[in-house]
């Protein structure tokens, strides 16, 4: 019988990579009440750390299989992956408990031999264990030891130096910080054992973590959000009363911090492109807020039917999520260079159309979650450069920001510096 956490982490994996998936959605979706606790700990480790590590984790592989690895079959890949992963780099599964399950579940799931192929791969490895041998690090290019597809650790060698990229590429292959944001009315906790329930930001309002070894079960007043996700709204300095625009508002969770700081005078419109994600930010507006808002389903990339101007207008634009690699390992290998210039064209169309609802004097925040320069520096330039009735503005909120916030009046979070996602923001106000 095959182990279930096996059988779910395989079933996890061919998901993310097949649909395209988040890692995050499918794992929630997959972790049921069925799965004992213990179980649901072992697929997020397998799960995770084989996306966090697939490229090293191929190198090894197309060593052992010589020339075919280009000709197997992606679900067979991603089991000899998860498998060389528990083998590997989690140590504590004896060898012959996990061939056994990867033969088993080669039968079950895939055709032609496969079970044959893998049983052949995995006791070769076994014996070998060729990144034991002396020469295995001379053999390993940089960037498949820390686990990086080839352009990106370029990009970021040409950018910050190869032991600078080495250090923070490794440092996305750890857990992110467990964070969440504590839902008005303040004061409420997680549900947790333990004298201390949480950590508290000494930067974010609102913003809590689970301190490290602990495990914490979030009750209906928290939502998982990361630090520099929830800080981004807060960039804005005081909005109570105001009319505010998330123009790319899904998932909700800056949505929702947005209608806390407007206010019971204020009032949020969060819209989206796409009716299904319009329709889980409505789900998840409902659950956080008291009212204060709107949702509509739009392209904010055209002309835009609204007729009063906004004080407040939020572009958080769809973006590379480069910066959440740690959060997000699958990104890695779906994003390539070419994605950040059609990334970077479509931004500056839904910053130009969202810029145009903004009032004399009103503010518009543009935020991405990603490192690079093509999806925030670049927009911004050419945005101003075409705009000469906004100027950059430096934010002076929430205190503390401004060791953040770069001589360019630009905001940047590096998941290096301090154990969050990373994330740019730019504020622009009208001026005429």
């Amino acid at each position: 019988m095959v182990a279930p956490a096996r059988r779910v982490s395989l079933q996890v994996l061919s998901q993310i990579e097949t649909r395209a998936a988040f890692s995050d959605y499918v794992l929630n979706s997959a972790l049921t009440g069925e799965l004992e606790p213990r179980d649901c700990r072992l697929v997020t480790e397998i799960a995770y750390g084989t996306l966090r590590w697939q490229s090293l984790l191929d190198f090894v592989l197309r060593g052992v299989v010589s020339g075919q690895w280009k000709h197997i079959d992606p679900l067979v890949k991603t089991l000899l992956r998860m498998s060389l992963y528990q083998m590997w780099l989690m140590q504590r599964i004896p060898d012959h408990a996990l061939v056994h399950d990867a033969v088993e579940l080669a039968k079950d799931c895939t055709r032609g031999g496969a079970d044959k192929l893998v049983n052949a791969v995995l006791r070769r490895l076994s014996n070998d264990r060729p990144w034991l041998r002396e020469d295995f690090e001379r053999r390993c290019p940089a960037w498949d030891r820390v686990s990086l597809p080839r352009w990106l650790w370029q990009r970021w060698a040409r950018r910050y130096g190869q032991e600078i990229t080495r250090e923070y590429a490794l440092s996305l292959n750890n857990p992110p910080r467990a964070a969440y944001r504590l839902q008005t009315p303040p004061g409420r906790r997680l549900a947790q054992d333990g004298p201390e329930p949480f950590e508290a930001s000494d930067l974010v309002p609102g913003a809590i973590f689970v301190p490290k070894g602990r495990e914490a079960e979030p009750c209906e007043n928290t939502r998982a959000q990361d630090e520099a996700s929830q800080l981004i709204p807060h960039l804005l300095g005081s909005i109570e009363g105001k009319l505010v625009w998330d123009v790319c508002a899904a998932p909700g969770g800056k949505s929702s911090i947005l209608v806390e700081l407007a206010g019971s005078a204020g009032r949020v419109i969060a819209t989206d492109l796409h009716y299904t994600r319009a329709r889980r930010l409505k789900r998840s507006l409902e659950i956080s807020c008291n009212g204060g808002y709107d949702v509509l389903v739009l392209d904010a990339s055209r002309e835009v039917p609204f007729r009063l101007p906004f004080d407040v207008v939020v572009v958080d634009a769809p973006c590379s999520g480069l910066g959440t690699l740690r959060r997000n390992p699958e990104i890695k290998w779906r994003v390539g260079p070419q994605n950040l210039k059609s990334l970077h064209e479509a931004q500056s169309r839904i910053l130009e159309a969202a810029a145009r609802s903004v009032r004399v004097g009103g503010l518009l925040l543009y935020s991405t979650c990603s490192t690079e320069p093509e999806e925030n520096e670049a927009v911004v330039a050419s945005f101003l450069a075409s705009h000469a009735s906004y100027v950059l503005v430096r934010p002076v909120s929430p205190p503390g920001i401004d060791s953040w916030t770069g001589p360019d009046n630009m905001v940047r979070t590096f998941p290096s510096t301090r154990l969050w996602d990373g994330f740019f923001a730019a504020l622009l106000q009208r001026k005429n």
